[in-house]
């Protein structure tokens, strides 16, 4: 019983820890999910496995996660730009994982870990707007 109650806490925590992030916590997060499928997909090629569920998750968190919450009337040409490079990094870890290429998926991952290091920036830029946006209200 005890152990279902800690496993039920813990999802309870994750879930509100996710409701609590902002936008570009969240993209992090997506970044952060998608590297570590594709490192355990290239992991299983290189031990001889097919990493096909890793590929397929990360796969999905691209087009869902990454493509789905572009704005392209906010964001325009940078949203234009991120889908041009969400676009490639799908088709690279397809033939990636078709030809068992490893050194083309070091590239989506540097080119992503890249991305995710941009984004990360921005959320502690956003954090740190929002403390303060906080503590001028409480001196109001």
């Amino acid at each position: 019983m005890r152990n279902k109650s800690a496993t039920a806490y813990a999802h309870n925590d994750a879930d509100t820890a996710v409701a609590s992030f902002g936008s570009t916590q969240l993209i992090v997060l997506i970044y952060d999910r998608v590297l570590d499928h594709l490192r355990i997909a290239k992991f299983s090629m290189e031990n001889g496995g097919d990493g096909i569920e890793a590929f397929n998750k990360a796969h999905d968190l691209i087009q869902q996660g990454l493509l789905a919450c572009l704005d392209h009337e906010r964001g325009a040409g940078i949203a234009e730009n991120l889908n041009l490079v969400y676009e490639w990094s799908l088709r690279e870890i397809l033939a990636a994982r078709l030809d068992r290429n490893i050194e083309r998926l070091d590239q989506v991952m540097g080119v992503l870990a890249d991305l995710r290091e941009a984004w990360s920036q921005m959320s502690s830029r956003d954090e740190e707007s929002n403390a303060a946006i906080e503590v001028t209200k409480s001196l109001n």
